[in-house]
């Protein structure tokens, strides 16, 4: 019998689990900042900026986490809007932007994300971006202690990445006549403001100065005057034409966005439906470390029935003590919390028909009769294996650590039948792969995030949640009635450590509907 569905736990209590996992030393990860609400008249922009930055609005938060201002706020040069000349508030345009960033669609549910963009924007536009560093970060947004190591932790680098991405789908939907663009440049975390290509109040500028060129030309120099005529009426002209070209081109790209968005829409919709369960299946890391130390992998069979952790007793390669824990504990990487957080954030997401569980939790029942997510391979989610025969390309594992690979049973010209895991030297190709098919009981929908190792796993997710790199395929793979036939996508990537920098698209599998 199905289990009731229950809500997926937010993206910060995803955090507090990452925490309780590296022995649960900071678990008080309560916002440093209240919910934005750009539409409450009682609170001026300017005021509000300006309590922000002398440290009075949301007092007590600032003392907590030791971010209040003592000085008036400098302003930030390179910033068009204001004079860096002077100690005064910078503009509140990009604040106000920043403002109505944290109230939308993608950080409301975010308190964490909403502290991280607020908390850099204010010390960039103070003029104090200088401070803006990942310990400082991870103290002020994340709870971490004074002592902690970003270099051991990396919650800011994960947050940052997913703080990149929102800010990117903002300008692409609710923020795309924005007047001013607002990014977090990779390789650091202060905000950059720039004038949106787009922006209208270019040509005011242009039209200003022309007219008063018109207006100083002197009364009796008339051939002067309609030379000048002609060629502000040539300008104009240059300029309309520019504008027109200008307004054709945010159309097209519009027309684009919104295909791009429709294509990844009937992804979700068919995945996250308001009449069936979702369930998102973790992997089980526990299981991995039991086989890559004892050198012996588990069947689905023994795995679903808790026969293969029985037979392990006594093997050399692990104490009895070490496997017990393994067995009875539920662990899970870093990488699948991230990707479950990635699908909670989906417009699509419904949250009272979705759970989120660990693959030793899972039933065959609920195969059959939900859709699932299963993130991980055979090697750490058996249960993965049950979809396997249906799959052209197969990760498949020995008994060393890192000498797995890809099989491709059937290769096309130009591909290799063989996609070697390059990681003994710690960098090198590796590869990962994305599957849509029917489940078990072949009404709902299976999705398959799998990898050779984790930065593969990851590399998989990264090309899952890019519009632009699913787009094409999943117009492809619709059917004339709207659904989506299966389809496998085989993803490379460069593995440095666990981080995956690159990810690029191999292969790619459409079949007719099963």
């Amino acid at each position: 019998m199905a289990r009731p569905p229950q809500r997926m736990d937010s993206a910060e209590a995803t955090v507090k689990g990452v925490n309780a996992g590296m022995g649960g030393v900071h678990k008080d990860l309560t916002p440093i900042y209240p919910s934005v609400n750009t539409g409450d008249s009682r609170f001026p922009h300017h005021d509000v900026y300006r309590e922000f930055t002398h440290g009075t609005y949301g007092e007590d938060m600032h003392d907590r986490t030791a971010v209040a201002l003592a000085d008036p706020p400098l302003p930030l040069a390179g910033i068009q809007t204001v004079d860096s000349t002077q100690a005064a508030p910078p503009a509140p345009e990009e604040w106000r932007l920043a403002q109505r960033i944290a109230a939308s669609r993608g950080f409301r549910k975010s308190e964490l994300l909403k502290g991280f963009l607020l908390e850099v924007c204010e010390l960039a536009l103070a003029g104090r971006a200088d401070e803006i560093t990942e310990k400082r970060l991870g103290i002020c947004i994340f709870g971490r202690s004074s002592g902690y190591d970003p270099g051991e932790d990396n919650v800011v680098r994960s947050y940052a990445r997913m703080l990149r991405k929102r800010l990117e789908a903002y300008f692409a939907d609710e923020g795309a006549h924005e007047p001013l663009r607002l990014t977090i440049p990779r390789g650091g975390y202060t905000p950059l403001f720039e004038v949106a290509p787009m922006a209208r109040n270019r040509i005011a500028p242009i039209a200003t100065s022309l007219r008063t060129a018109e207006a100083d030309a002197p009364p009796t120099a008339g051939h002067a005057r309609k030379a000048r005529r002609h060629w502000v009426w040539v300008t104009c002209g240059m300029v309309a034409g520019a504008v027109l070209a200008l307004l054709a081109g945010i159309g097209i790209a519009t027309v684009e966005a919104h295909r791009q968005a429709s294509a990844t829409h009937a992804l979700w919709t068919q995945l996250f439906e308001k009449d069936r369960n979702t369930l998102i299946v973790s992997a089980d890391s526990g299981l991995g470390i039991v086989e890559n130390l004892t050198h012996t992998q588990a069947s689905l069979e023994d795995y679903a029935s808790g026969a293969y952790f029985t037979r392990l007793s006594g093997r050399t390669g692990l104490s009895a003590g070490n496997l017990n824990d393994l067995s009875r504990q539920h662990y899970t990487s870093e990488v699948d919390l991230r990707i479950a957080t990635e699908l909670e954030r989906l417009p699509e997401f419904t949250a009272d028909r979705t759970q989120l569980l660990s693959a030793r939790n899972l039933t065959v029942d609920e195969m059959r009769h939900a859709n699932v997510i299963l993130i991980g391979s055979v090697h750490s989610n058996p249960w993965v294996a049950l979809f396997e025969p249906r799959l052209n390309f197969q990760l498949a594992y020995t008994s060393e650590v890192d000498q797995s690979h890809v099989i491709n049973r059937h290769p096309r010209a130009g591909e290799q039948s063989v996609y070697n895991n390059g990681t003994a030297d710690g960098r090198g190709p590796t590869y990962g792969l994305v599957a849509y098919q029917p489940n078990a009981g072949g009404a709902g929908r299976v999705l398959i995030v799998e990898g050779l190792n984790m930065a593969a796993t990851q590399a998989a997710a990264d090309i899952l949640f890019s519009t632009e790199a699913m787009a094409p395929v999943l117009r492809a793979a619709r059917a004339p009635d709207g659904r989506l036939s299966p389809f496998e996508l085989l993803i490379e990537t460069v593995s440095v450590g666990a981080s995956a920098p690159t990810a690029r698209v191999v292969s790619t599998r459409i079949y007719p509907e099963q």
